[in-house]
């Protein structure tokens, strides 16, 4: 067969492309082409109108009719400019980004400077005589001109310029801000660029916000949406989450010719460009791209199920309206630029000129969207959609009246009907009781404190809640049935809303069944434990909950369910305003030393966690309260959620993962903590923060008295307030079992004390603060801290920590100018000094064992020359984040296999994983497998180890191993044309076994999608001369292979890897180049260099991407003749010539190509899990080269099969191709690039 021919790739590019053409005219989806322009909401009825304009930054003050895109940008601006001027001050104009082509705006000593401003005055100027508000966001262009210095400068001029502080948002360089614009209207400011920017190119970002991670940002956008989940809610992003523009791979055709701005014509090169954009995401400006991806795929699935919000976006240098999946996005990017785009969905809108929109919300909280453009040299409406209506779903009459008391239970009984082998494996938990019916009082919220209303759900990962508000104050109702689906929605499915898709199936009802480990009714016992010993807490009463008048629109996923009342923790107080989160904490003992943690009361509060055996104490599980004695801030802990309280686990597969390390903390409450280090996991990095000044003596004087004020009466008194049903055996084991604890509580205080002192935190404030390190002895270091005033210095904190309890301590001194001296002259405890932003000065007179880290593109000040710095920019190194503090774990599973050579396999495989100073995410991760093979009785032993963080994204990597004699591969002979005759022989006969020998250390790079690899290889190879076999026949190999050969040289390798989905791609680019060079260590006459090169692309090929093309072609060389067999390149398997065995064919070079077909047939949904599903055909062609055959034959296969997504997190596929040598079936996991 010949080659694919470059005439026939070109057509196959250009079909892909073409398909997606962009345009610059206005465009309509299939459901308002015929009545683009809908009916407009009443005047009247507008509570607020939205002026949307982005990408304004390139307006030049002198257009001139020559300058015919310059001349039209500026007349659409002045027909924006008419509307505003005749604007009432209940609206407002938002610039949606890149307000400064082409990089933002530059210091004032810059020659770019004056036509920056030019830039920006053109768009100020829109705003003078308009009486609404004006808001600038940052878009990636203004972060061009030195990251977030450029736009601290763009914010202080446009607010003296406007006068107005908050015409610039997210102020400080933040990630977020929320704007009230009335009582039913919130606007949610996001600078999306923030996200996406390379965070160790910046260094102070964030240093003025709450907002430290990326992570911290999705559920602080998470916490807006629910606040203001009752108003209508406008989020503005630069970057849009959908796009049918060239920033989402739709191109005109303009472009496929044009693909460099015009500059000269690349036709197929361009489309070529346009293709490798579209789907390998190379910059994070394209939708493609890894971290965009990120973004836009979790902030959709936050929106999937809410009603109430619309996305506006620049970016883009369209007009564009695209409606999917309940996204409702508005791009309005052509203020000054002007691009193709396309209309995809039956619903969207596209225009690839100049133009802006109009967002008007109506009092009801109905919305609607108009686009405007110049056509003639006049402005037209283009578009206009009524994008959000305000229809509450009509709610029936309920009755007033209930009755006093009713007979509910938390399941129904068949759901907690188990067998005996279902629960030999599960265990039998407490579920009996979730089906016991228990008399509850009815809440009737009518009634309730003088009338309660439903304001706002809520809730946790497993509890839904509801919150109420009541002439008494606010109070919160949390359901005692959990929800699996939450739970599953928010951990493991975070960028992929999923919920729909899993209700009412086997994970969700597993999981309610699971959740049966805790106890029901145990919170009602805590709060009377909890007086006992003086920790804070709330006060539920177990109420039952009819569906009702007063739940409104509630009512449909509320009531008629058991729930616990309880009275928010800010209502417990004169000032709500004194109770935090304990973020908020953090930033407090930052900004001052005068706010303290009441650490007395801490302590207090976790013992009796471990008394409880509540393992669920992570930093949401607290609010704090703060008083003020004597010039200082005292900050007490208020526990809350206390649902794992007294958990029981007891089945055969529940005990076997929860030893995983991942859920090791999750431990059965019975007479003993297990292992008391692993119990605290959750609680670990909060506890080294906030008990940092704390003794020995300290803990175990707060376990004292808990032990003497809550005695066996106490216990007795506070369990007997659980409902009848609930005075059962279980009630009495946990009653034992709590008087056992106790009694054993000063035993798990030492305990857990010595497992904190292992690793010590210690910072300093927001401001200047002096740090003493005294080696005392080679065992003991004492550590003061002072406060750095204009009266003098003040000692904050003085301790003295000891070698055998403590390996580390870090020291942060955090923002502004820190002193750090070290003194005296033995070594002691590894000491780490953070100095973080500013100008931090270091005297180092003794330098064992100390080691600093700073900014490297900050001033510091070092006045000792041989101190161990390392200076890097590494925002996640310099940043304290309290929660960075991990557990290193070990752990060890079984292997078994089999294959035809060697029979039973059988193993252990052990992992050992390092989470030090150094994450990402671990440390240090040593694997270590060792195998026995009981036919052959050999065996096998392979290491691994990976060191991230070396610098920057390069990491270490070691691999060595060592082997009797095994299979390793097939072998058929050598060339082109070797025939398979395995018909005429046994099974085995193409098998070849060897012993193998190899060490190969590697210096790594990865950075996204990208990663380089160069490696040292040490390998040792002997093959087995097997009686009977193919490889034992006479000449077909050198002989000297059947000797141990040794070898040695390097690997060099860039791989290049976009997926726009890791299951089930619909998108993707695949780039590998490979360098290798092998030289025979006893034999220097024997070298081989050698370089294989591959490409492919995803790319679907309808709108819907229902249809999909995948292809992939690699060719391989070897530049020498001195090669063993098993050196030279094969074909044959699943990746390329997949009709044929593996190690097929053995070739000096070779070529393949591979392509399939995949067809989405839809998805397949049942009780267990919902199933994506699709067929495919496939074609794969190649061969390989020698030097003493000269044919023209080419190999190839076809064939086809089925594939099963499950979740888009596995996909299962069966295959059968065929070819020559006959048909081969196959079963694999994932599919075929």
């Amino acid at each position: 067969m010949k080659i694919f021919t470059i005439k026939n790739a070109t057509l196959l590019l250009l079909g892909i492309l073409i398909h997606s053409c962009a345009s610059r005219n206005a465009h309509y989806g299939s459901a308002v082409a015929n009545n683009p322009i809908s009916e407009k909401i009443e005047r009247q009825e507008v509570a607020h109108t939205f002026y949307l304009v982005g990408d304004a930054g390139n307006l030049e003050n002198s257009a001139t009719v020559g300058d015919i895109k310059s001349l039209e940008a500026k007349n659409t601006l002045n027909q924006l400019k008419d509307k505003l001027d005749s604007a009432n001050a209940k609206s407002t104009l938002i610039f949606l980004g890149d307000n400064i082509y082409p990089k933002g705006l530059p210091n004032k000593k810059s020659k770019d400077r004056k036509i920056a401003e030019a830039h920006l005055d053109n768009q100020i100027a829109l705003a003078k005589n308009y009486k609404g508000q004006t808001i600038f966001i940052p878009g990636n262009h203004d972060w061009y001109s030195n990251g977030i210095i450029g736009l601290e400068n763009q914010q202080d001029y446009i607010t003296k310029k406007l006068q107005d502080k908050k015409a610039f948002a997210p102020k400080n360089s933040c990630a977020i801000e929320t704007r009230k614009i009335d009582k039913n209207i919130a606007l949610i400011i996001v600078d999306s660029e923030w996200f996406l920017a390379d965070w160790n190119k910046n260094p102070g970002i964030n240093e003025k916000c709450e907002i430290k991670t990326r992570e911290d940002f999705f559920e602080a956008f998470e916490g807006e949406l629910n606040k203001n989940q009752n108003r209508t809610i406008v989020v503005a992003f630069h970057h849009p989450l959908l796009d049918n523009g060239s920033h989402g791979g739709k191109f005109s055709l303009e472009k496929q010719i044009f693909p460099l701005e015009n500059k000269f014509p690349l036709p197929i090169l361009g489309s070529f460009m346009n293709l490798m954009r579209a789907t390998g995401g190379i910059t994070h400006q394209d939708l493609s791209n890894e971290n965009y991806r990120k973004l836009s795929s979790r902030i959709q699935t936050l929106l999937a199920d809410r009603d109430n919000v619309i996305v506006v976006s620049g970016h883009d240098h369209n007009l564009q309206y695209i409606e999917k999946d309940n996204i409702h996005q508005i791009i309005s990017g052509a203020g000054s630029k002007s691009e193709a785009a396309s209309a995809i969905g039956k619903s969207d809108f596209s225009y690839g000129k100049n133009g802006y929109a109009v967002l008007e919300i109506s009092k009801s909280g109905d919305a609607e969207v108009s686009y405007f453009g110049r056509e003639n040299n006049t402005e037209k409406l283009l578009y206009r959609k009524q994008i959000l209506k305000n229809s509450d779903p009509k709610i029936p009459s309920y009755p007033y009246k209930f009755p006093t008391e009713i007979e509910a239970s938390v399941y129904d009984v068949a759901m907690t009907k188990k067998g005996k082998f279902y629960e030999f494996l599960w265990g039998k938990n407490y579920r009996n009781l979730y089906s016991e019916p228990i008399k509850a009082p009815v809440l009737a919220l009518d009634t309730l404190f003088g009338g309660a209303q439903a304001s706002r759900s809520g809730g946790g990962h497993q509890t839904n809640s509801l919150r109420l508000e009541t002439p008494k104050g606010e109070y919160v109702l949390r359901a005692l049935k959990k929800s699996g689906i939450r739970f599953l929605q928010s951990v493991a499915f975070k960028n992929q809303y999923m919920s729909k898709d899993l209700e009412n199936g086997f994970a969700d009802q597993f999981l309610l069944d699971f959740f049966t480990s805790s106890h029901p009714y145990t919170p009602l016992a805590i709060g009377n434990l909890s007086d006992q010993i003086g920790i804070k807490h709330s006060n539920p009463e177990l109420f039952y909950v009819p569906k009702q008048n007063r739940l409104g629109k509630f009512n449909q996923n509320f009531g008629d369910e058991l729930y616990y009342l309880e009275k928010r923790p800010e209502e417990t107080l004169e000032n709500p305003s004194e109770i935090l989160s304990t973020h908020e904490v953090i930033k407090l003992l930052a900004k001052d030393e005068k706010y303290v943690i009441d650490e007395k009361s801490y302590i207090r509060a976790r013992l009796f966690d471990m008394l409880i055996g509540d393992w669920d104490r992570h930093q949401d599980q607290w609010k704090w309260e703060q008083r003020k004695e004597n010039g200082s801030v005292y900050i007490s802990p208020i526990p809350k959620d206390r649902d794992q309280a007294f958990v029981k686990y007891d089945g055969f597969l529940t005990k076997i993962i929860l030893a995983f390390p991942e859920l090791k903390h999750m431990q059965s409450f019975g007479p003993k903590i297990k292992n008391i280090k692993w119990f605290n996991r959750e609680a670990y990095a909060i506890d080294l923060a906030f008990t940092k000044n704390s003794t020995l003596a300290d803990w175990l004087n707060e376990a004292e008295y808990i032990q003497q004020n809550l005695d066996k009466n106490d216990i007795e008194k506070a369990l007997d307030q659980l409902p009848n049903a609930a005075q059962n055996e279980n009630l009495k084991s946990i009653k034992q079992n709590l008087e056992i604890r106790k009694n054993d509580l000063k035993l798990y205080a030492k305990q857990y004390f010595n497992i904190l002192q292992e690793t010590v935190l210690l910072t300093g404030t927001d401001k200047k603060d002096k740090f003493i390190i005294n080696r005392l002895n080679n065992k003991e270091t004492e550590i003061k801290i002072y406060r750095l005033k204009k009266s003098g210095e003040e000692l904050t904190f003085n301790k003295i920590y000891s070698k055998d309890l403590t390996k580390e301590i870090w020291i942060y001194g955090l923002s502004d100018d820190d002193e750090f001296e070290v003194n005296g002259n033995k070594s002691g405890i590894k000491i780490r000094l953070l100095g973080g932003l500013n100008n931090d000065v270091y005297t180092i007179n003794n330098n064992k064992n100390v080691k600093i880290y700073d900014y490297k593109t900050k001033k510091n000040t070092f006045n000792n020359k041989k101190t161990n710095v390392k200076l890097t920019d590494d925002y996640y190194l310099n940043e304290y984040n309290f929660t960075r503090p991990k557990y290193s774990f070990f752990t060890q599973n079984l292997n078994i296999g089999f294959n035809p050579d060697d029979g039973l396999i059988v193993g252990i495989n052990a992992v050992y994983e390092k989470k030090g100073f150094k994450q990402n995410p671990f440390s240090a991760k040593h694997k270590l497998l060792a195998n026995y093979f009981t036919s052959s009785k050999g065996y096998e032993f392979a290491y691994a180890a990976t060191i991230p963080n070396l610098t920057g994204n390069w990491f270490y990597q070691i691999d060595a191993g060592i082997s009797s004699s095994k299979f390793i591969r097939n072998f058929f002979g050598v060339g082109n044309l070797t025939e398979n005759y395995d018909d005429l022989f046994e099974e085995n006969y193409y098998r070849v076994r060897a012993k193998d020998y190899h060490f190969a250390p590697s210096l790594n790079w990865k950075k996204n999608a990208a990663s380089f690899t160069s490696k040292l290889v040490y390998e040792a190879i002997e093959i087995e001369k097997t009686d009977a076999r193919r490889i034992a026949t006479a000449n077909i190999v050198n002989e000297d292979v059947f000797k141990t050969n040794h070898f040695g040289g390097a690997d060099i390798s860039f791989n290049y890897l976009n997926l726009n989905n890791k299951a089930n791609p619909s998108l993707g680019m695949k780039l590998d180049i490979d360098f290798s060079y092998r030289q025979n260590l006893f034999n220097n006459d024997k070298k081989l260099p050698s370089i294989a090169t591959g490409l492919g692309f995803i790319h679907y090929l309808t709108n819907n991407e229902k249809l999909i093309l995948s292809t992939y072609a690699k060719a391989k060389w070897l530049l020498s003749n001195d090669y063993e067999f098993y050196q030279m390149t094969t074909l044959g398997g699943n990746d390329h010539l997949r009709a044929y065995n593996f190690d097929r064919f053995y070739g000096k070079s070779s070529f393949y190509q591979t392509t399939d077909l995949r067809v989405n047939l839809g998805t397949f949904r049942n009780s267990f899990l919902p199933l994506n599903f699709g067929i495919y055909s496939g074609f794969d062609y190649g061969r390989v080269w020698i030097p003493t055959e000269n044919t023209d034959k080419w190999h190839n296969s076809f064939g086809g099969g089925i594939w099963i997504n499950a979740l888009d997190q596995l996909v299962f596929q069966g295959s059968y191709f065929y070819a020559k040598d006959g048909g081969r079936f196959a079963v694999t996991f994932g599919l075929n690039f």
